[in-house]
C-alpha cells in the first residue's frame, strides 16, 4: 500500500493531481494512499469545499474511471 492516490502515477500517464487539479486543490488529505481511498464505499475522500460546477464535473469523470479499478495484494511493479 505504497501508492499515493493523488500524487503518484497509477491511473493514466500522470498523477491524478495533475489530471484533476481543481479537485486536488481542495482535497483534505493530499497524501492518502490508493488502498485507503478504496477502503470504503463511498470513496474515502473529503473535500474542503462543495463540489459544484467544474469541480462536480471533474469528480464525476474521476469516479467513472475509478469504478473500473480492481485492487490486488500483488506488489506494485517498478
Amino acid at each position: 500500500m505504497s501508492t499515493r492516490f493523488w500524487e503518484d502515477t497509477w491511473l493514466g500517464e500522470t498523477p491524478l493531481a495533475l489530471q484533476y487539479p481543481t479537485l486536488y486543490n481542495i482535497v483534505q488529505r493530499k497524501e492518502d494512499y490508493v488502498g485507503i481511498v478504496f477502503q470504503n464505499i463511498p470513496l474515502n475522500i473529503q473535500f474542503r469545499r462543495t463540489l459544484v460546477g467544474e469541480r462536480w464535473t471533474a469528480w464525476m469523470h474521476l469516479v467513472r474511471r475509478l469504478i473500473e479499478v480492481r485492487l490486488s495484494n500483488v506488489p506494485d511493479s517498478t
